[in-house]
């Protein structure tokens, strides 16, 4: 399936830092020259005919069809400014249900010792976990903000040695009120994700999997489909079994179109490797998403 008519981009990479703040938002000059750097590797995405509202600023035609990387308040209104035919989209509210992190926890951790924390002392108890050491080779905790991307908004951190900014981090992160995400920081041997579009009547189509390149930080460098053999038969149906799950508690909680699940394998101090197939979900468009979905393309007016 694929969408006859052009479409105007606003790409507004930066919607997980509006979902996670009430009020206005306005993206920095910093952040749209990152995404600016970015373009040239979307060019899967943006097909061509295409025009990018944002952050070009090219001159697109009243009337015409506009499309958001997340159809936020602030990604509306520059569509709405432009004159452009906004595409159907949940609502803020289901939209940041869905991206929040606490979302994909209560779908099922898979990863040993990992938990939610609502508070401080929630914390320092999951910290205190003598499971730790089967799990993570050199002892650390990876902490996470209910929203982050491009490897923000996440701390790493070892409780026998929090320091004056660890503590401050936390501490500013429960001011939020939402919480963070405990896990421990397993070695990650490859990272793959598989991509999809889910209709408003609930029917998902799913993509490939795809491999995806990270550095350091958790920054996304690239992605690539999956070659023949990459993943096992059993991490394969892993993969595939919480995609549809996942399809289904987002259709349930009333979301529809593009969505993505990070997944990786991990190896424990033993030695004995692990497959953990929903680290992550992403109830958007994401760097990867185009290729995963190779010639599949949202009908008009999504």
């Amino acid at each position: 399936m694929s969408s006859p008519e052009p479409v105007s981009w606003v790409l507004n990479l930066d919607a997980e830092d509006e979902l996670a703040r009430a009020g206005a938002h306005t993206p920095t000059d910093v952040m749209r020259t990152r995404i600016e750097g970015l373009l040239p590797r979307l060019d899967g995405l943006i097909r061509p005919g295409d025009r990018v509202l944002w952050p070009l600023g090219q001159r697109v035609e009243r009337g015409g069809f506009g499309r958001a990387w997340c159809l936020t308040r602030w990604a509306r209104s520059q569509l709405d400014a432009a004159g452009l035919v906004v595409p159907r989209a949940p609502s803020l509210e289901v939209l940041r249900r869905v991206n929040h992190r606490r979302f994909a926890h209560e779908l099922g951790q898979a990863l040993p010792v990992a938990g939610w924390a609502r508070t401080l002392e929630d914390l320092l108890t999951l910290l205190r976990s003598d499971g730790l050491r089967e799990v993570s080779v050199e002892g650390w905790w990876l902490i996470k903000r209910p929203f982050g991307y491009a490897g923000r908004g996440r701390r790493k951190l070892r409780p026998q040695a929090l320091t004056d900014a660890d503590r401050s981090w936390l501490e500013a992160s429960f001011r939020e009120g939402d919480g963070l995400q405990v896990e421990p920081l397993v070695s990650r041997e490859l990272d793959a994700a598989l991509h999809g579009w889910l209709a408003e009547d609930g029917v998902c189509t799913l993509g490939v999997p795809t491999i995806q390149h990270l550095d350091a930080s958790g920054a996304w460098q690239g992605t690539e489909v999956a070659p023949a053999g990459t993943l096992t038969p059993a991490e394969l149906e892993a993969l595939e079994r919480a995609a549809s799950q996942t399809a289904s508690a987002l259709h349930e909680a009333g979301y529809f179109g593009p969505f993505g699940l990070d997944a990786f394998r991990w190896r424990s101090p033993t030695g004995q490797l692990h497959f953990q197939p929903r680290s992550e979900v992403n109830a958007r468009y994401s760097m990867g998403w185009a290729r995963g979905m190779r010639d599949f393309r949202p009908p008009t007016g999504f």
